[in-house]
């Protein structure tokens, strides 16, 4: 009986380490060998959720590259910026799309709700810290280790296929062929509601976006926020005020390139917060112009200042 039970815990030990070992042991491979390029010549890097990702058509932007991915939190652009500057030294400039709804709480569903994250966390996983880890499991356990699970099964996927290659699907130029019919673009005719609503806002996505900035200073590169173009009457326009606090308190320090307003035609968007491939070919000929005129031009990179200290919460006192 002794011998017996002995044999038994040796098997399920064995067992464990065996499931440990699959579990982890293609997550390092991917971590190791994945491959993040972009074009030689391209120092720009342009990152973002579908904003972005449909108003810059970077084939008409020689020098930046667009990866911009839809649906997509800070807390995972900040796991794609890590392996795109680590291995791709000419990328001098980055451009961090900062708009309206990446203050809100919806961000949250974005980076823990189990229809986003199930789709975003095994892409990254490979690449996120112990604290990453903790934050997923604090605000959804109940899925957390569902979406572990997937993890260890898409990393042992690359790792028997020797596919670690993330070049060209982690994000970029999304071209939208149609619009929907819009209303007049008139703000005055829809009428756009003020908001004094301070309960709406997502730290985390905040200091996510601190992350990635204090990462990408600390990698000499310079930094800006950028807002593309949104029509007049798009829902979240309504906590600008917000947002510019937001904006001047906690990131003041980085200049702020502001297109809300490029002057475009209801049917140059496909909706009201994405442009279609006409609003994208006039703004991205615009945007190509001005870097070309020098409007990424900076004596110096700016030092980012950690948030981490900071009580973001005092937002809604």
């Amino acid at each position: 009986m002794h011998r017996f039970l002995i044999k038994t815990i040796t098997f399920a030990l064995v067992g464990c380490l065996l499931i440990l070992a699959i579990a982890l042991i293609p997550g390092f491979m991917v971590n190791k060998f994945s491959k993040f390029g972009i074009k030689n010549n391209s120092t720009i890097a342009l990152f973002g959720h579908s904003h972005s990702e449909c108003a810059y058509n970077d084939t008409l932007i020689p020098k930046l590259t667009n990866l911009s991915h839809s649906a997509e939190s800070y807390f995972y652009t900040f796991q794609k910026v890590k392996k795109y500057l680590s291995q791709n030294p000419q990328i001098t400039t980055v451009l961090i799309e900062f708009s309206n709804n990446q203050i809100d709480t919806k961000m949250d569903d974005w980076t823990w709700g189990y229809t986003y994250m199930s789709n975003m966390f095994p892409q990254y996983a490979s690449f996120m810290g112990v604290s990453d880890f903790e934050l997923l499991a604090k605000h959804n356990s109940k899925y957390f280790m569902n979406c572990i699970g997937l993890a260890a099964r898409t990393n042992l996927i690359k790792a028997l296929s020797f596919n670690y290659d993330y070049t060209g699907k982690t994000g970029g130029y999304f071209k939208i062929e149609g619009s929907k019919p819009l209303p007049s673009s008139n703000p005055a005719n829809g009428n756009i509601k003020t908001s004094s609503n301070k309960n709406t806002i997502s730290t985390t996505n905040l200091q996510y976006l601190r992350k990635i900035i204090d990462y990408c200073t600390n990698m000499h590169k310079t930094v800006f926020l950028i807002r593309s173009p949104q029509h007049p009457l798009y829902e979240y326009r309504h906590n600008e005020a917000e947002f510019s606090l937001i904006r001047e308190r906690y990131f003041g320090e980085i200049k702020f390139l502001d297109f809300n307003n490029y002057p475009l035609k209801n049917d140059d968007f496909a909706d009201f917060g994405h442009l279609n491939f006409k609003g994208a070919l006039k703004f991205s000929a615009y945007i190509n112009q001005r870097i070309i005129n020098g409007m990424l031009n900076t004596s110096s990179p700016p030092h980012g200042r950690s948030i981490e200290n900071r009580q973001l919460a005092t937002i809604n006192n």
